[in-house]
């Protein structure tokens, strides 16, 4: 399994952050000429998430170079033994290899009203096709999947930690978000939240 997650690793990560954020960033502002990246500095609710959302990308990073790095750095990491079965890290690298497709799916769907963050200064297409029949925040149900694989694959303090801040600071935000798009579309999006699931 080592040998596997020495390419797997690299690549996942490349992918995720090349194609979902990078490449998706620049044709969103491609097409509209506005900037996808909206998440704030301010000292409210929008700001506190913003700044974790900065920083969990970062650990993710730091717990795959300290696991590459060798045994003895990853075991700087606290790791959860009971956790390491090779069941759990196939579930987990399958779990996250769905994250992605459901990620790049629901971006794609969004097209140009796709943001990372909150959107106060244009507005945007209410989207409700796709994936967003279904779950009504389908792009951060990918990042919680793929957080909670990551976790199965290199169960350790960090991986742990990233994946409960993901969970609380997601609610969070999707709570800011909800609210946005409540006050901008009004019963269409009353009547949406009534029919279809805000996870899955």
């Amino acid at each position: 399994m080592h040998d596997l997650l020495t390419l797997f690793l690299p690549l996942y990560f490349l992918l995720f952050f090349g194609l979902a954020f990078l490449w998706r960033s620049w044709r969103t502002y491609r097409n509209t000429g506005i900037n996808p990246y909206r998440l704030p500095g301010n000292p409210g609710p929008e700001g506190v998430t913003s700044r974790y959302f900065r920083l969990l990308p970062v650990a993710s990073l730091l717990v795959m170079a300290l696991y590459l790095a060798g045994e003895d750095y990853y075991a700087l990491l606290a790791p959860i033994n009971w956790l390491q079965h090779r069941p759990l890290q196939w579930l987990g690298l399958v779990l996250m290899g769905i994250a992605l497709a459901v990620v790049l799916a629901a971006q794609a769907q969004m097209g140009a009203s796709w943001r990372i963050g909150v959107d106060h200064d244009n507005d945007t297409a209410f989207v409700q096709r796709g994936l967003f029949r279904y779950s009504r925040n389908p792009i951060f149900v990918g990042i919680l999947l793929s957080v909670l694989g990551y976790f199965l694959l290199l169960p350790n303090a960090l991986t742990l930690l990233i994946l409960a801040l993901d969970l609380a600071l997601i609610q969070v935000q999707v709570s800011v978000e909800e609210e946005h798009l409540a006050a901008r579309h009004g019963q269409t999006y009353a009547r949406y939240c009534r029919e279809v699931r805000r996870w899955c």
